[in-house]
C-alpha cells in the first residue's frame, strides 16, 4: 500500500478574558501569549489504534477545559456552546442587514481531530476535519463544522475500504434522509450520531457536497 494514514488533533484557544478592542475603556489588546495552541499527531500501525487515541487525546483538552468553567462536560452540543468562553474573544463585529454575519478575529480558533492520507507514489496529502469544536459566530445557528465532520468521516471510511484495511466491528450506519442525504456508513466514534441526527432533523447536513 503506497499510503499512510495518520490523525491530527490540533487546538488553539484563549487562555484567558481578553480585552475587547471596540471597547473605549479597554486598556490593552490581545496578544499571542493568550493563546494556547497545539498539534499533536498520532501514528501506528494500526491506525484504528492511532485513531481511538487521538479521540482521547481530544477529551483529555475538553475535559482541562471545563475544569476551568467549573462545570461537568454533559453533551457534545452543550460543549459548543459552553467552549465559546475560549474561543470568543468578543471582539466580532456584525455585519449586514437582513442577513447577519460577523467579521472576527476567531474563525481559526477550536479543538479538531484531522485524518491525514499520504499518499507516497502521488506525493500528495489529504486531510479531513472528522470531528471538533470550533468558534461559533451564532451559537443559536446550524454549526458546519457538522457538515464538515460528517463529510470527512464519510471519505474516511471509503479510504479505508478502498485499500481493504480491517474495520470489523468498528462500522456504524448512518441513515441520512432525514437531513438531505442518504444512508452512508462511516468508523464509529464516540459520539451518538443518530441522536444527532434527530436533533438536526430538517436541516439539510449534505446540501455542500
Amino acid at each position: 500500500m503506497n499510503t499512510n494514514i495518520y490523525y491530527l488533533v490540533e487546538s488553539k484557544y484563549w487562555r484567558r478574558e481578553v480585552p475587547n478592542i471596540h471597547d473605549e475603556i479597554s486598556i490593552g489588546v490581545p496578544t499571542y501569549t493568550d493563546i494556547a495552541e497545539t498539534k499533536t499527531r498520532f501514528k501506528n500501525t494500526n491506525s484504528i489504534l492511532a485513531r481511538a487515541n487521538a479521540f482521547k487525546h481530544y477529551f483529555s483538552i475538553l475535559d482541562v477545559l471545563y475544569d476551568g468553567l467549573g462545570k461537568e462536560q454533559s453533551t457534545d452540543a452543550q460543549a459548543r456552546i459552553d467552549l465559546q468562553t475560549y474561543l470568543d474573544s468578543g471582539n466580532a463585529i456584525e455585519l449586514g442587514n437582513a442577513a447577519k454575519f460577523k467579521s472576527s478575529p476567531d474563525f481559526d480558533k477550536g479543538i479538531e481531530i484531522y485524518v491525514v492520507i499520504e499518499n507516497l507514489s502521488q506525493k500528495s496529502v489529504e486531510k479531513f476535519l472528522i470531528h471538533g469544536i470550533r468558534y461559533l459566530e451564532y451559537p443559536d445557528r446550524l454549526d458546519p463544522g457538522i457538515q464538515e465532520s460528517l463529510q470527512g468521516l464519510i471519505k474516511e471510511y471509503s479510504y479505508y475500504t478502498e485499500n481493504g484495511l480491517a474495520l470489523k466491528q468498528h462500522v456504524e450506519d448512518l441513515n441520512l434522509e432525514t437531513v438531505g442525504g442518504k444512508e452512508v456508513s462511516i468508523i464509529k466514534t464516540p459520539f451518538n450520531w443518530q441522536k444527532l441526527l434527530l436533533d438536526y432533523k430538517g436541516f439539510d447536513l449534505c446540501e455542500v457536497w
